[in-house]
């Protein structure tokens, strides 16, 4: 079926205030629930990365500034694999893994979450589109959290990430095409009121595009866009190592780290929590929902479970590192 094309009797209620049909595969609880925990965790762990990374400059800066302690802090990365649990480098490498795990995880649920809004253009809400756009955009803030935080990782390993960056380009892609319509109808007068359906768009019954809209979606769509592919062209062109970069490149991915994703990040949090917290799975909709989407049925519970599958691959690590140190001990 076209995109232009929906059925007749999908039209005829335009412009409507009466209830929408619940639609828990959208916007059940356990699927926003686990969009909004996989960003703060994704935030939690990228933090966490970054200060155990620069962890020996900002000792050093703390005993020179703070202690005047004239001895220079070095990490000895001479050490035996198992007494690594003991160094801050080990921490580094647990909370990678689970960096990771988070990232894969939204590799697909936040491409699917899209794809179901595809399939379902000519019956799904603009209520319900609107809360898609919003999952959708805190799938790509996890994925430019974990290209900053891992940015060595995914250039050492660029050719075993050429599937991640595969989907990430194509989780992008189709968050330019959602978030166009999602923003259109949330800075317009329809207002989040309107239960019409999203065909009523395909049909001409349309959003004025103001100047708020077009600012709003440029921007953000322009800052995603450089933060995920400064990252890629270090993969695939320069491939250039932290230590390696020219002052233009070095000030470019401070420009990145420190200004773009911190805001694209603040943003989209902020704004997703306005947005969610009007569904009726976190809050009070402002539109009239026929059944519940607060239900925790399968779909929801395993929602919340695959998230925790995230955690396993840091536990694996950590009891590795564990096991060894145990074996040395005796």
């Amino acid at each position: 079926m076209a995109m232009t094309s929906c059925p007749a009797h999908f039209l005829e209620d335009c412009g409507a205030t009466g209830p929408v049909e619940a639609n828990p595969d959208i916007a059940g609880i356990g699927t926003i629930i686990s969009f909004l925990l996989t960003a703060c965790l994704a935030i939690i762990a990228s933090v966490i990365i970054i200060y155990l990374d620069h962890y020996q400059k900002i000792v050093n800066i703390f005993r020179h500034y703070v202690t005047k302690n004239p001895d220079v802090y070095a990490e000895d990365t001479n050490y035996i694999r198992g007494y690594k649990l003991q160094r801050h480098l080990f921490w580094a490498d647990v909370v990678r893994k689970i960096l990771n795990a988070l990232n894969d995880s939204q590799l697909f649920t936040g491409t699917a979450v899209q794809i179901v809004s595809l399939i379902q253009h000519c019956t799904i809400s603009i209520y319900h589109y609107q809360i898609v756009t919003e999952l959708a955009y805190l799938s790509t803030v996890t994925h430019l959290l974990a290209l900053v935080a891992l940015r060595d990782d995914f250039v050492q390993d660029r050719l075993s990430n050429v599937p991640r960056v595969a989907v990430m380009i194509l989780n992008l892609a189709l968050l330019g095409y959602t978030s166009f319509y999602g923003y259109s109808y949330e800075l317009s007068s329809l207002e989040r009121k309107s239960s019409a359906n999203l065909a009523c768009y395909y049909a001409g019954h349309k959003p004025a595009y103001g100047p708020a809209f077009w600012f709003k979606w440029i921007l953000l769509l322009a800052a995603g866009l450089a933060g995920h592919f400064s990252i890629f062209f270090s993969m695939y062109v320069t491939r250039h190592k932290t230590e390696d970069r020219s002052w233009i490149q070095l000030w470019g991915a401070r420009f990145r780290n420190y200004v773009v994703t911190p805001v694209y990040t603040i943003y989209g949090l902020v704004n997703a929590s306005i947005v969610l917290s009007r569904s009726q799975a976190l809050g009070s909709p402002l539109v009239e929902i026929e059944g519940s989407e607060k239900e925790w049925g399968f779909g929801q519970l395993l929602a919340m479970l695959l998230l925790g599958l995230t955690l396993l691959p840091g536990w694996e690590t950590y009891r590795e590192e564990a096991d060894i140190a145990e074996l040395l001990a005796i």
